[in-house]
C-alpha cells in the first residue's frame, strides 16, 4: 500500500485504519510537508513506527516525512525488528530526526531480521559504542545500507565497522538521480574505506590461494 502527500490532520486516521490490515507486507507513506502543530499530532503515544508494529507479515516499510523517526531509539529499533522477521526493506527518511540509534543497537535488531536487504535510517555513528574486532557476528544479507542521515565523525571506524559486520553491503550512497540529498564528504570518505578495506580483503584471499597451490 502506497500514500503519498499524506495530509497531517489524517494521519491517525490512516494508521487506525490500516490496523484493520494486520496481513499488510508493504506500506509506503510519504510527505514533504511538515505543517503547523505536527507534535501534537505525532506525539510520544502515538508514533508512526509504534503503530506499525502490529504488521508483522511486512516485507517493506518506508516513512518519508518529517517527524517519522520520533522516539527511534536502540530499543524501540529492537522491538521493532523483532516485529517484523520477514522485512526485507526498511528506510525511515526523517528530515528533523536527531539520530540515536548506535551501532551496538543496529547489531542487536539486525539478528533480529535475517532477511534484510536495504536499510536507510539515521544511525548515532559519532557514538562508536562497538568493537568490530569483539564482536563475531555478522549479517550477511544487508546490502544497502544509506548514511547520508547519519551523523558521522570517524570515517574510517565507520567503515571497518561496516565491513566487519555487514560484510554483503558495497553501496552506503543513494542514486544521485532519485530525490535523495547529496552525501556529505564524510559519507563519500567512508565509502572509499570500504572500497580500500574490500580491495584489502581480496587481494589478500588471491595471494593466500597463490600461496596455497606452490
Amino acid at each position: 500500500m502506497d500514500v503519498l502527500r499524506l495530509p497531517w490532520a489524517e494521519v491517525r486516521l490512516l494508521f487506525h485504519a490500516l490496523s484493520r490490515h494486520k496481513t499488510l507486507s508493504h506500506i509506503a507513506i510519504s510527505s514533504e510537508r511538515g505543517g503547523r502543530g505536527i507534535h501534537d499530532l505525532l506525539d510520544n503515544s502515538f508514533t508512526p513506527i509504534r503503530q506499525s508494529l502490529c504488521f508483522t507479515q511486512l516485507r517493506t516499510l518506508r516513512f518519508k516525512f518529517p517527524s517519522c523517526c520520533i522516539n527511534l531509539d536502540n530499543d524501540l529499533l529492537l522491538e521493532a525488528m523483532s516485529s517484523w522477521p520477514h522485512i526485507r526493506m526498511l528506510e525511515f527518511m526523517d528530515p528533523r530526526a536527531v539520530p540515536t540509534v548506535t551501532f551496538r543497537g543496529l547489531s542487536a535488531a539486525l539478528r533480529q531480521c535475517p532477511r534484510l536487504h536495504t536499510l536507510d535510517i539515521p544511525l548515532d555513528a559519532v557514538n562508536i559504542d562497538i568493537d568490530p574486532t569483539a564482536e563475531s557476528f555478522q549479517h550477511t544479507s544487508l546490502q544497502y545500507l544509506n548514511l547520508t542521515s547519519s551523523h558521522i565523525s570517524d570515517a574510517e571506524a565507520v567503515a571497518r565497522i561496516i565491513f566487519s559486520m555487514l560484510p554483503s553491503v558495497d553501496r552506503l550512497l543513494p542514486p544521485a538521480d532519485q530525490g535523495y540529498k547529496a552525501p556529505s564528504d564524510v559519507c563519500l570518505e567512508v565509502q572509499r574505506h570500504l572500497g580500500s578495506f574490500r580491495a584489502s580483503a581480496g587481494l589478500g584471499r588471491h595471494v593466500t590461494g597463490a600461496a596455497s597451490k606452490t
